[in-house]
């Protein structure tokens, strides 16, 4: 093992926890009373900014291109509710399945041989989680400096501001004054929606690839044990240990089905409305800010890098159990009766794959799907814009 690859892995395990404890979702056994209200705090936060925004695109629901901004940004919040919500409910099965994975990968590191074939690729799944954070931090960023920008620029200039932008295009029951403290309060109410969106997006979307590639570690791990049976070793004992741990890697994938199955089919349903949108929102620009042009590029990759992660992830699972076969088949056992039967049973097998919620298996061709239904989604909107 390189310790580069350590390295990573190590810095991918912080980052991830990182995120998850600061919006509340990391499970801790001595947690106090107000880190357990963070994730009510987090869903309540993204419903009322949800429902200002909804508010703005029924004022509007005549403009075509406001009510797609709109819907795009409201889109993003809810999904965010619906994460901390999923995360809510499976607690149980979210703390059962870390003390499954991550306790055993940790043993897995100590023995210096294993441990260099199921680091590899740490860094691409840490790089792709990593550039996701930055690219949805440098998008808030835009969002919160961008009603600064437009205020600074007015008193500059001298043009007389009748009302101060807020952040998202929200619509709230109550008047909102151009200056003093009712701005600032809402401003502010947004900026921490903003960090909401941020933290609950990233880590939860961040921990569904570092439990991915956990469980290939394990995958990884038994085509080692398979492929270095001898004469001499004890290879009933290693196959039916190899057995045993497939079992567990298979519960594991259950569990994994059961949390994000949900969070996976919200997201690609989503995404191909948020990203029609955004398409749609360019098309209708006469011209385009730098700053505009900056925030649509950042936010439509974003959401390209979200989609392909949760795909890419799943096809990296089915692509490591199709290839742990492979090893077992390959493996010096063919005319060893004391261990056939147990090699026959691993044979047997199918892939390992994920499915949200048993509507879509989840790899690289949803991805190509996701795309697909974003093309027909904008062809449509711009045909009722023209008829408009």
């Amino acid at each position: 093992m390189s310790k580069s690859d350590k390295d990573d892995y190590i810095a991918f395990h912080k980052l991830t926890k990182g995120l998850l404890t600061i919006g509340g979702l990391w499970r801790y056994e001595d947690s106090g009373f107000f880190y357990r209200l963070l994730p009510y705090k987090q869903l309540a936060i993204s419903i009322g900014l949800s429902l200002a925004v909804l508010n703005y695109v029924f004022e509007n629901f005549s403009n075509l291109s406001l009510v797609a901004r709109g819907l795009s940004i409201t889109t993003s919040f809810l999904s965010a509710a619906f994460k901390v919500i999923c995360f809510m409910i499976r607690r149980e099965d979210l703390t059962n399945l870390h003390k499954t994975l991550d306790p055993y990968f940790n043993e897995m590191l100590k023995d210096s041989k294993l441990s260099k074939f199921i680091l590899k690729k740490v860094n691409t799944f840490r790089y792709i989680s990593l550039v996701y954070a930055v690219l949805l931090s440098l998008c808030s960023v835009f969002y919160i400096v961008a009603p600064l920008i437009a205020i600074f620029y007015c008193h500059h200039h001298k043009i007389n501001l009748t009302k101060y932008p807020l952040i998202y295009p929200t619509s709230y029951p109550w008047k909102i004054t151009s200056t003093g403290l009712v701005y600032q309060i809402h401003y502010t109410f947004e900026i921490l929606a903003s960090l909401t969106l941020f933290f609950v997006t990233t880590s939860v979307d961040s921990l569904f690839t570092f439990y991915i590639f956990q469980m290939i570690g394990q995958l990884r791990e038994i085509s080692y044990c398979i492929t270095n049976i001898n004469d001499k070793d004890d290879g009933k004992s290693a196959v039916c240990k190899c057995v045993t741990q497939y079992e567990k890697i298979l519960k594991c994938r259950e569990i994994l089905e059961k949390i994000y199955g949900p969070i996976i089919l919200w997201i690609m349903t989503t995404n191909a409305i948020v990203l029609c949108t955004l398409l749609f929102q360019i098309s209708q620009m006469k011209s385009i800010t730098v700053i505009q042009g900056i925030l649509f590029t950042t936010y439509f990759v974003l959401k390209m890098i979200q989609t392909f992660m949760y795909a890419w992830s799943g096809s990296c699972l089915i692509e490591e159990s199709e290839d742990c076969r492979d090893s077992v088949y390959a493996a010096n056992w063919y005319g060893n009766k004391r261990f056939m039967s147990s090699i026959v049973i691993m044979l047997s097998q199918r892939p390992l794959i994920l499915t949200a919620c048993n509507f879509s298996v989840v790899s690289v061709k949803i991805f190509v799907m996701i795309l697909n239904t974003t093309i027909s989604y904008f062809f449509l909107l711009q045909t009722l814009d023209d008829h408009e």
